[in-house]
């Protein structure tokens, strides 16, 4: 009797996608696209003309800005919306978006800066070109400074000097962004920009992977601590915001009925109305009832959450709690161990997959109020700041992106109720600036919201001319510009002659620039009147400048300036 043996199954081959030839710069292009870039902003420079040339042909658009550090800021901005932000400059002069690189290094905002160069013939031939910051630079070698200077703002860079080598470069650099949500450094000397190169196309994966003995014991720790305390909270960062985890702390939350504060640096991590956020909490800084309740708790759950001055309100947060959980993109620290082979993704998504039986109960913040008041504006009465941001409250309904620039704007805001994902603001490296590009970017990354930059005067007077990147592309975001006459945060501090500055008629500037509309208010009248012809205003900006009193405070500045006095006294 025979026996019938069947064909074994054919080994299924991998099928690699097919090789295309490509060039230096497109290949660049085409990888950012892939990952959600549809702007790059920056300078045009001779060193990279030719690169500016290929993203004019390409489905990316170029937004010219009015220098490379608002550029910088304004990458910034559309990175903390969309995931990755892009500046592109020339060699050298291009070296005045370090400030806005900073910026993003300390707060984790992915930001690829490209930067054009001398091309590789050139230094070959041992030519002394401008812009180069090392004139005496030897025949094929090149001048590095540039270079150096950017690694202390970045965590990975490659100059693509060899095209054979550049699309290994670039996968590693753009992956290092996405997977440590920092900024990176991309060199294109300018004859490599052209030159062809062979490509796989296919859109980079970023995957963050844990021992996974360390990770269910990190967790199996986590749920002895939620089985013991009786009032935890959790305390939520800005890091939570840029690893795309707000939806997972949610469903760790809402699974265990865990209240949520936030830092200001991560304000609306969560919607601000949502029935478990208790607040922003900066330790002494924050409002009374935030501050007694995170104090009154016996378990603390830092998620994402940097212990900077700023964000633990001069350091009068308060840490007493015996049980303690802290995980960051740096470290995770349970009691008294730590779990150096535990991601921060892959630990805040393992909170999210929990299963115990435990749900607490918390007074607060379930008994907050989180009715809309309406802006009753009082007849005649002049503005003041905490009236401002009243004002500017009842007419959130809209959901609006609020950007602040540094002093009471942004420690005003800390107070607004806001939705998920509607704040950006630089409050730990606290750059004046900001405020006007990044609102700009804002209004580029997500066209269909309405953005209200909220700007003092001093910080205004820095990038105000970013405004007419605003008129060039037809934004309409609304300025709200806070003229105390001066840099109003430093007065109650010291003050001096130093904390003046030059007066300007600010409602004027869309005179200068040829676009938009400017208002100046002066009462509360005006005030609500000009903010809600604003946002039904759309085309163009409006700028509102409100006219205040120079040592007229929001209460959130006089909960700051007293905490500082104190420190100092003591």
């Amino acid at each position: 009797m025979s026996t019938m043996v069947k064909n074994p199954p054919a080994e299924k081959k991998s099928v690699r996608p097919p090789i295309v030839q490509t060039t230096v710069g497109n290949y660049l292009l085409d990888q950012l696209f892939s990952l959600g870039v549809e702007h790059i902003f920056g300078i045009p420079g001779d060193y990279v003309l030719r690169f500016n040339k290929q993203i004019e042909q390409h489905q990316i658009k170029f937004i010219n800005t009015t220098r490379e550090n608002t550029a910088g800021y304004m990458a910034d901005a559309y990175a903390r919306l969309r995931g990755l932000g892009v500046a592109c400059i020339t060699y050298g002069v291009g070296i005045n978006i370090a400030n806005a690189l900073s910026q993003a290094y300390v707060e984790n905002s992915p930001i690829v800066v490209i930067s054009g160069s001398p091309g590789t013939d050139e230094i070959i031939e041992g030519h002394k070109l401008h812009h180069l910051l090392n004139k005496q630079s030897t025949a094929g070698k090149m001048d590095t400074t540039q270079l150096d200077i950017f690694k202390h703002v970045t965590v990975d860079q490659a100059v693509l000097d060899n095209p054979a080598t550049a699309r290994a470069q670039i996968d590693r650099v753009l992956m290092n962004c996405l997977r440590l949500k920092k900024p990176v450094y991309i060199e294109i000397p300018r004859n490599i920009v052209a030159q062809p190169m062979n490509a796989e196309p296919g859109k980079l994966q970023v995957r963050f992977t844990s021992d996974p003995d360390a990770l269910k014991e990190s967790l199996e720790e986590v749920s002895n601590i939620l089985k013991k305390c009786q009032k935890p909270v959790i305390w939520a960062g800005h890091e939570i915001q840029r690893f795309g985890l707000g939806s997972k702390l949610l469903a760790f939350a809402e699974k265990f009925r865990i209240p949520v504060v936030s830092s200001l640096l991560g304000k609306t991590v969560i919607s601000e109305n949502h029935p478990l956020f208790a607040g922003v909490y900066q330790g002494d800084i924050s409002q009374l009832e935030v501050s007694e309740f995170v104090d009154s708790c016996d378990c603390l759950i830092l998620l994402g959450t940097i212990l900077t001055d700023v964000d633990t309100g001069i350091f009068t947060a308060g840490l007493h709690q015996e049980m303690k959980i802290s995980a960051t993109s740096e470290t995770i620290e349970i009691g008294h161990h730590t779990y150096p082979k535990v991601s921060f993704t892959n630990f805040v998504e393992g909170l999210a997959q929990l299963k115990l039986n435990v749900r607490f109960r918390h007074d607060y913040p379930a008994n907050i109020d989180r009715r809309q008041i309406p802006f009753i504006p009082k007849k005649g009465a002049k503005t003041t700041t905490a009236r401002v941001f009243e004002c500017i409250q009842s007419h959130l309904i809209s959901k609006p992106i609020v950007v602040t620039d540094v002093g009471d704007c942004l420690l005003g805001s800390s107070d607004l109720t806001l939705e998920e994902s509607s704040f950006l603001a630089c409050a730990y490296f606290a750059t004046l600036g900001f405020g006007t590009p990044g609102a700009i970017a804002a209004q580029i990354a997500a066209p269909k919201r309405r953005v209200i930059g909220i700007i003092g005067d001093g910080a205004f007077q820095m990038t105000s001319m970013e405004l007419s990147t605003a008129v060039r592309y037809k934004l309409d975001p609304i300025i709200i510009v806070l003229n105390n006459h001066g840099y109003g945060t430093e007065r109650p501090l010291l003050d001096g002659a130093y904390n003046d500055i030059q007066e300007w008629n600010y409602s004027a500037i869309p005179q200068v620039i040829q676009g938009g509309i400017g208002i100046k208010v002066e009462t509360e009248e005006e005030l609500e009147r000009a903010l809600t012809q604003a946002l039904k205003t759309r085309g163009q900006f409006t700028l509102i400048e409100v006219e205040l009193d120079r040592m007229d405070f929001s209460p959130a500045m006089l909960r700051f300036t007293s905490n500082v006095r104190g420190k100092a006294k003591g």
